[in-house]
């Protein structure tokens, strides 16, 4: 069952709600627990299998790790020393089955991977990592672990947790809250508007542009790309949506993932918003670490002692980004066309980090306002260029079509053949997905400018406010649900 089937917000998460309110709350962690088993089951069925023996890895590594620091003598850091190995056997454990599902394929064996797989494996690790570094105690209580690693928003496409934000929380069996059930389902509304009125209705142009690149010339395919970048957004960000709407709705504040990510100001900046939790986990477990590690020091020490004082400032930064892209890269899939993502924003964000105390300079010398109109409109053409560049590689089906795609914007782009290109949806598609854009694009201005929305709703009359959701929520089923010629497609990220 996946979240943007309405057999889900109007049966399943309704059902949970039901019998979470009846359970007295100190089993409610427990009905919580079954709930997830169910969920688990029915998306992966045989292969929960892997998510048991991943979390009982976990638990027993958290474990391990306070035994060691609890019979020590040892402090400091000749105790994290000794910690070490313990630490990398859990990790090493965890992500030797992620290898074995998700890369085994670019040597010609294709296994079924249990769904979410690549997101559980992350918050096994932040666990782990989290209790070797002292920042929570080990969880003694196996099932408060699986709950958290199991919660059934989000374990098919996250957001990635950490154990210290959700983990009690979980576990409290919260009383139901009119407001947050209100508030949770109009975010589930807004989640699934954007899933199948936008995304899913710009699926089979994509598709088709994607499949047979070759048939189109660069002003097509260059819409093909804006059409991806679009559906991945609208069906990523939607999803979160209707994934943090449905903790919402049981008193459970799950991390964003998205803080319109289109109004960055750079490559860097974009990443801080677009998938925020991936992005703060490799800050974490990928950049620090390895920025902060020994041989990183010993280098940067080396360097400013000989006076190479740009060259130490820059040189544990770098060594730290090249391994969080590549890690980015290698997470999504097993192919050259994500390790090229990867690596395509590390050599941005690199020249960022090497321009941009320059440019700096230059505005404040000859006076200029770095934030002004024209800088900002000059920016946000940028970025749209590198975002779909970007997403033109990571949805091509082999760095060969990617660059040939790209070969043909550069050199044979007829903006004139657009209005006549086929891109496989009528007419009616196209100005649902424009309105709806649209729409996407007003609400992400508003929440952009720090208002919230379903506050100002909250504050209209009742009969204006039920108004606006009854609208929504024709809206989605007329032209989404039940429309015609609607299709539902998978979700995209679900794969990753």
């Amino acid at each position: 069952m996946e979240y943007h089937l309405l057999t889900y917000s109007l049966l399943f998460l309704p059902a949970v709600l039901f019998l979470y309110n009846l359970t007295p709350v100190k089993f409610r962690w427990v009905l919580l627990l079954i709930v997830n088993f169910v969920f688990y089951w029915m998306i992966s069925g045989k292969l929960i299998i892997y998510f048991l023996l991943a979390s009982v890895i976990t638990y027993l590594t958290g474990l391990a790790l306070e035994h060691v620091a609890a019979n020590s003598s040892l402090k400091g850091k000749a105790l994290t020393k000794k910690k070490r190995p313990v630490l990398a056997i859990g990790i090493l454990l965890n992500l030797s089955m992620l290898i074995i599902f998700k890369y085994l394929k670019l040597v010609g064996i294709n296994l079924i991977a249990p769904v979410g797989i690549s997101y559980y494996t992350l918050q096994t690790i932040s666990y782990m990592t989290d209790v070797h570094r002292k920042t929570i105690p080990a969880d003694h209580n196996p099932g408060r672990l699986i709950l958290y690693l199991s919660f059934f928003p989000q374990v098919i496409e996250g957001p990635i947790s950490r154990y210290s934000e959700v983990a009690n929380d979980l576990y409290a069996g919260k009383n139901l809250e009119y407001k947050n059930i209100t508030f949770g389902y109009q975010r589930i509304l807004w989640g699934l508007f954007k899933k199948m009125i936008i995304a899913d209705h710009l699926a089979p142009a994509v598709y088709k542009i994607f499949l047979h690149p070759e048939q189109y010339d660069g002003s097509s395919i260059a819409m093909g790309a804006i059409l991806f970048t679009t559906q991945l957004y609208a069906e990523f960000s939607g999803c979160m949506d209707i994934i943090i709407g449905s903790g919402e709705t049981l008193g459970i504040t799950l991390p964003e993932n998205f803080r319109q990510p289109f109004f960055a100001k750079n490559a860097s900046d974009f990443w801080r918003r677009w998938h925020i939790t991936l992005g703060t986990w490799l800050k974490d477990y990928i950049f620090y670490p390895i920025s902060l590690a020994k041989p990183i020091k010993d280098v940067t020490k080396s360097a400013k002692k000989k006076g190479h004082l740009g060259f130490s400032k820059m040189f544990g930064p770098t060594v730290s980004l090249f391994f969080v892209w590549l890690t980015n890269g290698i997470w999504h899939g097993a192919g050259w066309t994500y390790l090229f993502y990867g690596m395509y924003y590390f050599v941005l964000i690199f020249f960022e980090m090497l321009t941009e105390p320059s440019f700096e300079k230059f505005y404040v010398k000859h006076n200029i306002n770095s934030d002004g109109k024209i800088l900002t409109v000059l920016r946000a053409i940028k970025l749209f260029f590198i975002v779909n560049i970007g997403e033109m590689f990571f949805r091509a089906t082999s760095m060969k079509q990617g660059f040939s795609m790209f070969k043909q914007i550069l050199f044979d782009f007829h903006i004139s053949s657009l209005p006549e290109t086929n891109f496989g949806i009528d007419n009616y598609d196209i100005l649902l997905c424009m309105g709806g854009v649209m729409l996407l694009f007003i609400v992400d201005v508003i929440h952009e400018k720090g208002i919230s929305i379903r506050e100002k709703i909250a504050g209209y009359r009742l009969p204006l406010r039920w108004a606006i959701w009854y609208a929504m929520i024709f809206g989605i089923i007329i032209m989404g649900a039940y429309g015609a010629g609607y299709t539902v497609m998978d979700m995209i990220y679900a794969a990753y």
